[in-house]
């Protein structure tokens, strides 16, 4: 039986503290495909900013909830996100290094992520305010809809392997994705315990794939065009070949067959990933089983919520607490 033991489908139990060391991978870590490793070092850019809204989001909701077990999968998923987006910062003070700086374009996507899914309005009175946090909270299950089948596409695709991509990266990629898919029911449950309405749902999704997509594609110019190493623009074509070399997911699984599927009433992510395929990663993980065998060494559960110091939990804007 392996060690991660689940409350529910698709919600975690708790957070893996696991650490990378960045002091060996390359700039261009997918070996002689800058654009490939572009593509994928935005997420270090979008998870942050996004997780601790998403964090932010379902805390204000918790209150609201009225079911135990999933009341209980909260406060794992919390932790979870938190530990994501400080592993991601991480990586960004790595590209500061290396000569490429993000701050431009995270701050630029903080202003509009606490805009879009920050407080609502002072002057909303309490039946705007509590749509607002509705919307909100479908907006991050569309988000985490797309964070959920990203996971998996790492889980399942050999593509990276095949191009020799750096094994430290690969893991983060692979550990983020799998937690990701174990966590995946969490804010959709938490949203259709609070609202439940088919039409925000599906008016968010609607919305935010082209707004998710857009951020992205904008990343890797952003990133590509502040590469000292290379002279190169981003390409369509260029994104085209990596999806048919299994190095990314195409661009038709990001703006069709994804938000279609989740518009679908009747949607559940359940129905969207192997959470015994994620089980099985985090298993096998090297930086996993690095915090397992951590948490033995000081005499606490393996793996478990207080199994290494780190991140304790969220304050009030999302971000993560360190001791």
């Amino acid at each position: 039986m392996p060690e991660v033991q689940l409350q529910h489908e698709g919600h975690p139990k708790y957070r893996r503290m696991v650490r990378f060391d960045w002091s060996d991978t390359p700039l261009h870590w997918v070996p002689d495909d800058p654009f490939s490793t572009h593509m994928i070092n935005v997420l270090h850019l979008l998870l942050p900013e996004g997780e601790r809204h998403f964090i932010k989001a379902v805390l204000e909701a918790s209150s609201l909830v009225d079911d135990p077990e999933l009341e209980a999968a909260i406060k794992p998923f919390v932790q979870q996100e938190s530990w994501h987006a400080w592993a991601h910062q991480v990586v960004l003070d790595h590209l500061a290094e290396q000569g490429i700086e993000t701050t431009p374009y995270t701050d630029r996507l903080g202003k509009v992520l606490s805009f879009t899914l920050g407080d609502p309005p002072k002057y909303f009175p309490p039946a705007l305010k509590r749509w607002w946090l509705y919307r909100r909270l479908a907006d991050v299950a569309a988000l985490e809809h797309f964070t959920a089948m990203l996971g998996q596409w790492v889980l399942t695709n050999r593509g990276l392997d095949y191009a020799r991509a750096d094994p430290m990266m690969l893991d983060l990629l692979r550990w983020h994705g799998a937690e990701e898919v174990e966590h995946r029911s969490v804010v959709y449950d938490v949203y259709q315990n609070v609202c439940g309405s088919y039409w925000i749902r599906a008016f968010s999704m609607f919305f935010t794939a082209p707004l998710f997509v857009g951020w992205w594609i904008a990343g890797a110019r952003y990133l590509m065009a502040r590469d000292p190493t290379i002279d190169r623009k981003w390409r369509w074509r260029d994104w085209l070949w990596a999806a048919r070399e299994y190095r990314l997911p195409g661009p038709w699984k990001l703006l069709v067959t994804t938000p279609v599927r989740y518009m679908r009433p009747s949607h559940h992510p359940n129905d969207e990933a192997s959470t015994q395929m994620a089980v099985d990663y985090l298993e096998y993980s090297p930086v996993a089983k690095a915090a397992r065998e951590r948490a033995r060494a000081q005499g606490k559960p393996s793996g478990g919520p207080d199994s290494s110091r780190g991140i304790t939990g969220a304050d009030a804007t999302g971000k993560a607490k360190v001791r």
